[in-house]
Protein backbone atom coordinates (compact mmCIF):
# COMPACT_ATOMS: atom_id res chain seq x y z
CA UNK A 1 0.00 0.00 0.00
CA UNK A 2 2.13 3.37 -1.57
CA UNK A 3 1.87 6.46 0.54
CA UNK A 4 -0.89 8.75 -1.17
CA UNK A 5 -1.18 12.49 -1.25
CA UNK A 6 -4.46 14.01 -2.31
CA UNK A 7 -4.91 17.53 -4.36
CA UNK A 8 -7.83 19.08 -2.43
CA UNK A 9 -8.82 21.11 -5.25
CA UNK A 10 -9.20 18.77 -8.20
CA UNK A 11 -10.09 15.75 -5.31
CA UNK A 12 -6.93 13.55 -7.29
CA UNK A 13 -5.32 11.28 -5.15
CA UNK A 14 -1.62 10.14 -6.33
CA UNK A 15 -0.12 7.11 -5.47
CA UNK A 16 3.73 7.68 -4.30
CA UNK A 17 5.53 4.52 -5.87
CA UNK A 18 8.48 4.92 -6.48
CA UNK A 19 11.16 5.66 -3.76
CA UNK A 20 14.30 7.02 -4.86
CA UNK A 21 17.18 7.66 -2.67
CA UNK A 22 19.36 11.20 -2.95
CA UNK A 23 22.74 11.31 -0.56
CA UNK A 24 25.21 13.69 -0.94
CA UNK A 25 27.50 16.77 0.35
CA UNK A 26 24.29 18.90 0.25
CA UNK A 27 21.33 17.15 0.85
CA UNK A 28 20.05 13.63 2.54
CA UNK A 29 16.36 13.33 1.23
CA UNK A 30 14.37 10.60 -0.61
CA UNK A 31 12.29 11.12 -3.51
CA UNK A 32 8.64 9.70 -3.73
CA UNK A 33 6.72 9.55 -7.04
CA UNK A 34 4.13 8.53 -8.98
CA UNK A 35 3.26 7.58 -12.17
CA UNK A 36 2.53 10.68 -13.79
CA UNK A 37 5.61 12.37 -12.08
CA UNK A 38 4.51 14.03 -9.63
CA UNK A 39 7.17 13.86 -6.85
CA UNK A 40 7.50 14.88 -3.62
CA UNK A 41 10.55 14.87 -1.38
CA UNK A 42 10.85 13.92 2.62
CA UNK A 43 14.21 14.94 4.03
CA UNK A 44 16.42 12.36 6.37
CA UNK A 45 18.01 13.93 9.22
CA UNK A 46 19.89 11.44 10.30
CA UNK A 47 23.25 10.33 9.24
CA UNK A 48 22.52 7.58 6.28
CA UNK A 49 24.11 4.27 6.60
CA UNK A 50 22.52 2.13 3.78
CA UNK A 51 24.60 -1.05 4.65
CA UNK A 52 21.43 -3.39 5.27
CA UNK A 53 18.46 -4.04 2.69
CA UNK A 54 15.08 -3.62 3.84
CA UNK A 55 13.90 -6.64 2.96
CA UNK A 56 16.41 -8.48 5.04
CA UNK A 57 14.11 -6.96 8.26
CA UNK A 58 10.43 -6.93 9.49
CA UNK A 59 8.73 -4.17 10.72
CA UNK A 60 5.94 -3.54 13.31
CA UNK A 61 4.30 -0.90 14.18
CA UNK A 62 3.10 0.16 18.24
CA UNK A 63 1.87 2.55 20.28
CA UNK A 64 2.94 3.68 23.45
CA UNK A 65 1.52 6.53 25.70
CA UNK A 66 4.57 5.84 28.13
CA UNK A 67 7.76 5.21 26.62
CA UNK A 68 7.49 7.71 23.73
CA UNK A 69 9.88 10.17 23.59
CA UNK A 70 13.03 10.69 21.12
CA UNK A 71 15.33 8.93 23.86
CA UNK A 72 13.10 5.76 24.12
CA UNK A 73 15.41 3.62 22.11
CA UNK A 74 15.95 -0.32 23.16
CA UNK A 75 17.88 -3.11 21.29
CA UNK A 76 15.39 -5.72 21.55
CA UNK A 77 16.85 -9.04 22.76
CA UNK A 78 14.69 -12.36 22.66
CA UNK A 79 14.87 -13.92 26.04
CA UNK A 80 14.68 -17.53 25.15
CA UNK A 81 18.32 -16.99 22.76
CA UNK A 82 19.41 -14.23 24.87
CA UNK A 83 20.28 -11.93 21.70
CA UNK A 84 19.51 -9.04 20.01
CA UNK A 85 16.98 -9.42 17.28
CA UNK A 86 16.24 -5.67 16.34
CA UNK A 87 15.71 -2.20 17.59
CA UNK A 88 13.19 -0.62 18.87
CA UNK A 89 12.54 3.22 18.75
CA UNK A 90 9.79 6.04 18.34
CA UNK A 91 9.49 7.57 15.06
CA UNK A 92 10.40 11.00 16.54
CA UNK A 93 14.02 9.63 16.67
CA UNK A 94 13.90 9.61 12.90
CA UNK A 95 12.82 12.49 12.23
CA UNK A 96 14.68 14.27 15.51
CA UNK A 97 18.84 14.51 15.08
CA UNK A 98 19.23 15.51 18.48
CA UNK A 99 18.82 12.35 20.81
CA UNK A 100 21.71 10.29 22.74
CA UNK A 101 22.16 7.50 19.50
CA UNK A 102 22.24 9.65 16.80
CA UNK A 103 25.85 8.78 16.55
CA UNK A 104 25.49 5.15 17.33
CA UNK A 105 25.75 3.63 13.82
CA UNK A 106 24.16 -0.15 14.82
CA UNK A 107 21.49 2.50 15.43
CA UNK A 108 21.11 4.40 12.56
CA UNK A 109 21.18 1.04 10.36
CA UNK A 110 18.34 -0.03 11.96
CA UNK A 111 16.84 3.41 11.47
CA UNK A 112 17.83 3.88 7.67
CA UNK A 113 16.48 0.69 6.91
CA UNK A 114 13.13 1.68 9.33
CA UNK A 115 12.67 4.88 7.21
CA UNK A 116 12.73 3.24 3.87
CA UNK A 117 10.23 0.73 5.06
CA UNK A 118 7.70 2.89 6.23
CA UNK A 119 7.95 5.14 3.15
CA UNK A 120 7.55 1.85 0.60
CA UNK A 121 4.96 0.74 3.31
CA UNK A 122 5.18 -3.40 1.57
CA UNK A 123 3.37 -4.64 5.35
CA UNK A 124 0.33 -2.43 4.20
CA UNK A 125 0.15 -0.40 7.17
CA UNK A 126 -2.64 1.83 6.85
CA UNK A 127 -1.49 5.58 6.32
CA UNK A 128 -2.66 9.54 6.93
CA UNK A 129 -2.87 11.32 3.07
CA UNK A 130 -1.58 14.81 3.43
CA UNK A 131 -2.72 17.84 0.92
CA UNK A 132 -0.28 18.37 -1.66
CA UNK A 133 0.96 21.73 -0.87
CA UNK A 134 2.88 24.77 -2.58
CA UNK A 135 6.14 23.32 -1.24
CA UNK A 136 7.24 19.88 -2.22
CA UNK A 137 9.11 18.48 1.07
CA UNK A 138 7.23 16.83 3.15
CA UNK A 139 7.45 15.16 6.65
CA UNK A 140 7.05 11.82 7.28
CA UNK A 141 5.29 12.04 10.72
CA UNK A 142 2.81 13.72 8.31
CA UNK A 143 1.82 9.89 6.58
CA UNK A 144 2.20 8.18 10.08
CA UNK A 145 1.53 10.52 12.71
CA UNK A 146 3.91 11.62 15.09
CA UNK A 147 3.16 8.82 17.98
CA UNK A 148 4.00 5.48 16.56
CA UNK A 149 6.71 3.24 17.68
CA UNK A 150 8.87 0.97 15.23
CA UNK A 151 10.11 -2.58 16.22
CA UNK A 152 12.72 -3.43 13.60
CA UNK A 153 13.54 -6.92 13.32
CA UNK A 154 16.50 -8.77 11.39
CA UNK A 155 15.20 -11.53 9.40
CA UNK A 156 18.23 -13.69 10.08
CA UNK A 157 17.90 -13.63 13.62
CA UNK A 158 13.92 -14.57 13.69
CA UNK A 159 15.06 -17.14 11.97
CA UNK A 160 16.81 -19.30 15.13
CA UNK A 161 13.81 -18.51 16.82
CA UNK A 162 10.94 -21.77 15.79
CA UNK A 163 7.97 -20.74 14.02
CA UNK A 164 8.35 -16.78 14.96
CA UNK A 165 5.02 -14.74 14.62
CA UNK A 166 4.50 -11.21 16.17
CA UNK A 167 1.58 -12.15 18.04
CA UNK A 168 3.66 -14.64 20.02
CA UNK A 169 5.04 -11.46 21.40
CA UNK A 170 2.24 -8.94 22.17
CA UNK A 171 1.86 -10.05 25.47
CA UNK A 172 5.73 -8.92 26.40
CA UNK A 173 5.37 -6.11 24.64
CA UNK A 174 2.37 -5.20 26.09
CA UNK A 175 3.94 -5.42 29.79
CA UNK A 176 6.28 -2.73 28.82
CA UNK A 177 3.63 -0.34 27.63
CA UNK A 178 3.05 -1.24 23.86
CA UNK A 179 -0.03 -1.73 21.96
CA UNK A 180 0.12 -3.40 18.03
CA UNK A 181 -1.59 -1.08 16.04
CA UNK A 182 -2.18 0.47 12.82
CA UNK A 183 -0.96 4.97 13.09
CA UNK A 184 -4.26 6.07 11.94
CA UNK A 185 -6.20 4.28 15.23
CA UNK A 186 -6.94 6.78 17.94
CA UNK A 187 -4.72 6.10 21.13
CA UNK A 188 -6.54 6.48 24.05
CA UNK A 189 -4.25 6.18 27.82
CA UNK A 190 -6.26 4.33 29.96
CA UNK A 191 -5.09 3.69 33.33
CA UNK A 192 -4.85 -0.17 33.43
CA UNK A 193 -2.48 -1.30 35.70
CA UNK A 194 -0.72 -0.40 39.00
CA UNK A 195 3.07 -0.91 37.30
CA UNK A 196 4.23 -1.46 33.88
CA UNK A 197 7.42 -3.77 33.25
CA UNK A 198 10.25 -1.69 32.96
CA UNK A 199 13.13 -2.09 30.34
CA UNK A 200 16.77 -1.68 31.03
CA UNK A 201 18.73 1.49 29.91
CA UNK A 202 19.23 0.15 26.75
CA UNK A 203 17.62 -3.27 26.28
CA UNK A 204 14.17 -4.57 26.06
CA UNK A 205 13.94 -8.09 27.27
CA UNK A 206 11.26 -9.58 24.48
CA UNK A 207 9.31 -13.25 25.39
CA UNK A 208 7.03 -15.16 23.77
CA UNK A 209 3.80 -16.71 25.12
CA UNK A 210 4.22 -20.14 26.55
CA UNK A 211 4.62 -22.85 24.47
CA UNK A 212 1.12 -24.47 25.72
CA UNK A 213 -0.76 -21.15 24.82
CA UNK A 214 1.00 -19.83 21.27
CA UNK A 215 -1.77 -21.29 19.05
CA UNK A 216 -4.74 -19.09 21.13
CA UNK A 217 -6.58 -16.76 18.61
CA UNK A 218 -8.38 -14.99 22.11
CA UNK A 219 -4.88 -13.88 23.56
CA UNK A 220 -3.65 -12.09 20.51
CA UNK A 221 -7.35 -10.70 20.24
CA UNK A 222 -6.91 -9.75 24.03
CA UNK A 223 -3.68 -7.27 23.23
CA UNK A 224 -4.29 -6.57 19.77
CA UNK A 225 -7.90 -4.44 20.37
CA UNK A 226 -9.59 -5.29 23.47
CA UNK A 227 -7.40 -4.38 26.26
CA UNK A 228 -6.44 -1.03 24.13
CA UNK A 229 -9.57 -0.33 23.79
CA UNK A 230 -12.14 -0.78 26.98
CA UNK A 231 -12.35 1.29 30.08
CA UNK A 232 -15.08 -0.26 31.91
CA UNK A 233 -13.75 -1.76 35.12
CA UNK A 234 -16.16 -4.89 34.58
CA UNK A 235 -16.02 -5.63 30.97
CA UNK A 236 -11.88 -5.52 31.40
CA UNK A 237 -12.26 -7.84 34.68
CA UNK A 238 -13.99 -10.26 32.16
CA UNK A 239 -11.90 -9.98 29.43
CA UNK A 240 -8.76 -10.68 31.94
CA UNK A 241 -10.81 -13.30 33.37
CA UNK A 242 -11.15 -15.25 30.03
CA UNK A 243 -7.83 -16.09 30.16
CA UNK A 244 -8.14 -18.00 33.52
CA UNK A 245 -11.47 -19.28 32.26
CA UNK A 246 -9.08 -20.73 28.90
CA UNK A 247 -5.95 -21.86 31.04
CA UNK A 248 -8.49 -24.33 33.34
CA UNK A 249 -10.13 -25.55 30.66
CA UNK A 250 -6.52 -26.58 29.35
CA UNK A 251 -5.97 -27.92 32.55
CA UNK A 252 -9.34 -29.93 32.84
CA UNK A 253 -8.49 -31.96 29.31
CA UNK A 254 -5.03 -32.58 30.08
CA UNK A 255 -6.11 -33.71 33.57
CA UNK A 256 -9.35 -36.03 32.31
CA UNK A 257 -6.85 -36.92 29.56
CA UNK A 258 -4.22 -38.24 32.19
CA UNK A 259 -6.84 -40.00 34.18
CA UNK A 260 -8.63 -41.90 31.21
CA UNK A 261 -5.27 -42.85 30.48
CA UNK A 262 -4.45 -44.24 33.67
CA UNK A 263 -7.63 -46.09 34.42
CA UNK A 264 -7.45 -48.16 30.81
CA UNK A 265 -3.74 -48.87 32.01
CA UNK A 266 -4.16 -50.07 35.60
CA UNK A 267 -5.29 -53.51 36.05
CA UNK A 268 -7.11 -52.53 38.98
CA UNK A 269 -10.01 -50.77 37.46
CA UNK A 270 -11.95 -48.43 40.42
CA UNK A 271 -14.35 -47.02 38.86
CA UNK A 272 -15.66 -45.38 42.09
CA UNK A 273 -12.03 -43.59 42.38
CA UNK A 274 -12.83 -42.98 38.65
CA UNK A 275 -15.93 -40.79 39.22
CA UNK A 276 -14.00 -39.36 42.41
CA UNK A 277 -10.88 -38.04 40.30
CA UNK A 278 -13.22 -36.67 37.09
CA UNK A 279 -15.01 -35.19 40.19
CA UNK A 280 -12.05 -33.53 41.24
CA UNK A 281 -10.77 -32.02 38.25
CA UNK A 282 -14.26 -30.63 36.77
CA UNK A 283 -14.19 -28.44 40.31
CA UNK A 284 -12.84 -24.73 39.15
CA UNK A 285 -12.29 -23.95 42.58
CA UNK A 286 -9.19 -26.62 42.76
CA UNK A 287 -7.91 -25.80 39.16
CA UNK A 288 -7.62 -21.83 39.39
CA UNK A 289 -5.70 -23.05 42.67
CA UNK A 290 -3.43 -25.50 40.91
CA UNK A 291 -2.74 -22.88 38.66
CA UNK A 292 -1.86 -19.48 40.58
CA UNK A 293 -0.26 -22.10 43.29
CA UNK A 294 2.29 -23.49 39.87
CA UNK A 295 2.78 -19.73 38.63
CA UNK A 296 2.65 -17.61 42.00
CA UNK A 297 6.72 -17.89 42.00
CA UNK A 298 6.55 -15.99 38.57
CA UNK A 299 4.28 -13.27 40.72
CA UNK A 300 5.50 -9.88 41.93
CA UNK A 301 5.02 -10.07 46.04
CA UNK A 302 3.53 -6.60 46.44
CA UNK A 303 1.03 -7.38 43.14
CA UNK A 304 -0.14 -10.55 45.08
CA UNK A 305 -0.80 -9.23 48.23
CA UNK A 306 -2.34 -5.81 46.71
CA UNK A 307 -4.67 -8.18 44.38
CA UNK A 308 -5.88 -10.37 47.33
CA UNK A 309 -6.33 -7.13 49.73
CA UNK A 310 -8.52 -5.46 46.95
CA UNK A 311 -10.48 -8.78 45.95
CA UNK A 312 -11.61 -8.58 49.99
CA UNK A 313 -12.29 -5.40 50.02
CA UNK A 314 -14.99 -5.81 47.17
CA UNK A 315 -16.57 -8.52 49.14
CA UNK A 316 -16.85 -7.48 52.21
CA UNK A 317 -18.78 -4.02 50.71
CA UNK A 318 -21.25 -7.14 49.53
CA UNK A 319 -21.03 -8.95 52.62
CA UNK A 320 -19.74 -11.82 51.43
CA UNK A 321 -16.76 -13.73 53.71
CA UNK A 322 -12.81 -12.51 53.14
CA UNK A 323 -10.91 -14.99 51.24
CA UNK A 324 -6.85 -16.70 52.70
CA UNK A 325 -6.14 -17.22 49.05
CA UNK A 326 -5.45 -15.21 45.94
CA UNK A 327 -7.06 -18.21 43.93
CA UNK A 328 -10.55 -18.36 46.02
CA UNK A 329 -10.62 -14.35 46.37
CA UNK A 330 -10.35 -14.11 42.24
CA UNK A 331 -13.12 -17.00 42.38
CA UNK A 332 -15.13 -14.98 44.38
CA UNK A 333 -14.91 -12.24 42.42
CA UNK A 334 -15.38 -13.12 39.22
CA UNK A 335 -18.77 -15.54 40.82
CA UNK A 336 -20.14 -11.84 42.34
CA UNK A 337 -19.47 -9.94 38.63
CA UNK A 338 -21.32 -12.72 36.73
CA UNK A 339 -23.97 -13.70 39.42
CA UNK A 340 -24.88 -10.26 40.70
CA UNK A 341 -23.78 -7.69 38.06
CA UNK A 342 -27.35 -6.12 38.18
CA UNK A 343 -26.83 -5.11 41.92
CA UNK A 344 -23.24 -3.39 41.67
CA UNK A 345 -23.46 0.30 42.02
CA UNK A 346 -21.49 2.36 40.51
CA UNK A 347 -19.53 3.77 43.50
CA UNK A 348 -17.96 0.23 43.89
CA UNK A 349 -16.32 0.45 40.31
CA UNK A 350 -13.36 2.01 41.37
CA UNK A 351 -12.67 -1.51 43.72
CA UNK A 352 -12.96 -2.95 40.50
CA UNK A 353 -10.42 -1.11 39.31
CA UNK A 354 -8.42 -1.43 41.61
CA UNK A 355 -8.74 -4.92 41.21
CA UNK A 356 -8.28 -4.68 37.38
CA UNK A 357 -4.77 -3.13 37.85
CA UNK A 358 -3.19 -5.85 39.63
CA UNK A 359 -5.12 -8.73 38.11
CA UNK A 360 -3.36 -7.74 34.87
CA UNK A 361 -0.41 -7.95 35.95
CA UNK A 362 -0.76 -11.42 37.11
CA UNK A 363 -2.35 -12.21 34.35
CA UNK A 364 0.67 -11.51 32.05
CA UNK A 365 3.17 -13.17 33.92
CA UNK A 366 0.27 -16.48 33.72
CA UNK A 367 0.17 -16.40 29.74
CA UNK A 368 4.23 -16.05 29.62
CA UNK A 369 4.88 -18.50 31.83
CA UNK A 370 2.63 -21.15 32.29
CA UNK A 371 3.79 -25.02 32.04
CA UNK A 372 1.58 -27.63 31.28
CA UNK A 373 -0.19 -28.77 34.80
CA UNK A 374 -2.06 -31.81 35.44
CA UNK A 375 -4.53 -32.35 38.46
Amino acid sequence: MSLKIIDEVSNTTYLLTEVKSTFNDDEYHFELSDSSGTKVYIDYVLTPYNDYKPEDYSLFIFKSWILNSENNIFQAYEKDINERIGWMFPIQSLVSNEHKYVGNSHFLKYAYVAFLKLLINREQYETFTPYLQTTDTYRLTEFYGDDIIILVLSNTQIKKLDNFHIDNYLTSLYSYSYYYCQPIDNFKEINSRANFQSPGDTRLILQRNSSYLQGEVYLHRLFKSLLRTEEHPLVRFYLLYQVIELIIEIIFEKSFSDIINNFQNNTDKNIYELKESIASISSEKERISKLIAALEKHFDGNTKTNLLLYCNDLLVAFNSEKKDSLALALYAVRSLIVHKFRKLPEKDLPKIAEINQEFENIVIKIILNYEEISI
